[in-house]
């Protein structure tokens, strides 16, 4: 248990990378959209972009586990919450939101984002996407370098960190709930499998803010 405490940040990134490759794009409109073909793991693992941030959030998990390694004090909770803000940085804010929702270069997750919701199928701030097109700067402006900051700052163990992870908190729950509530407010869902499952792993960003950020206020005190 305590193993999955910690590590439940790299199994959710390894999940997201990996199962993208089973996602059929031709099998849309099945209720289970999922097959295994080799082509697939071939377009992400020649893919520059896939390698670069894959690459990026295996590395810093290494930079964490070495840091825990040479400096004592860090409980469970802040391994995890390390790795938790890190692959955010990593890959979770830019492998997957940026790359593949925004820019729509990431192979094979690209395709299981318009699965998850059809306004991918338009460009790039075309009207009818431009709000997501927003959430998706701001992601990349804002939440992944903050991300990246607060991961220091555990890493660093710097007194300042319940701050900065406070604020970034409130800032994942408020942008998890404005880029899934207007569409589950109209009852659109463009893939009933996929798109129910994409909403209850995008829950855990609300829950796991509002657990740390309990975390934080506790610790200030």
């Amino acid at each position: 248990m305590r193993f999955l405490h910690v590590y439940w940040p790299v199994l959710l990134f390894l999940g997201t990378a990996l199962t993208s490759w089973l996602y059929d794009p031709a099998q849309l409109d099945s209720t289970f959209p999922f097959s295994l073909d080799v082509s697939r793991v071939v377009a992400s693992l020649t893919s520059p972009v896939f390698l670069t941030f894959f690459g990026l959030s295996v590395g810093a998990i290494v930079i964490a586990r070495r840091t825990w390694e040479a400096k004592a004090g860090f409980s469970a909770t802040d391994k995890m919450a390390t790795l938790w803000f890190l692959l955010n940085a990593t890959w979770f804010h830019t492998g997957c939101d940026i790359m593949s929702g925004l820019f729509q270069v990431m192979p094979n997750l690209t395709e299981s984002y318009i699965a998850l919701n059809d306004v991918h199928t338009l460009p790039m701030h075309h009207p009818g996407r431009v709000y997501f097109d927003t959430i998706y700067w701001f992601e990349l402006f804002i939440e992944a370098p903050l991300a990246l900051l607060v991961g220091v700052l555990y890493l660093r163990q710097a007194k300042i960190r319940p701050i900065v992870e406070t604020f970034l908190n409130g800032l994942y729950v408020a942008g998890t709930v404005a880029y899934y509530m207007p569409n589950i407010i109209v009852g659109h869902s463009p893939h009933i499998l996929m798109s129910n499952l994409d909403r209850a792993i995008a829950s855990v960003w609300i829950w796991v803010s509002v657990g740390l950020t309990i975390r934080s206020i506790r610790q200030l005190r």
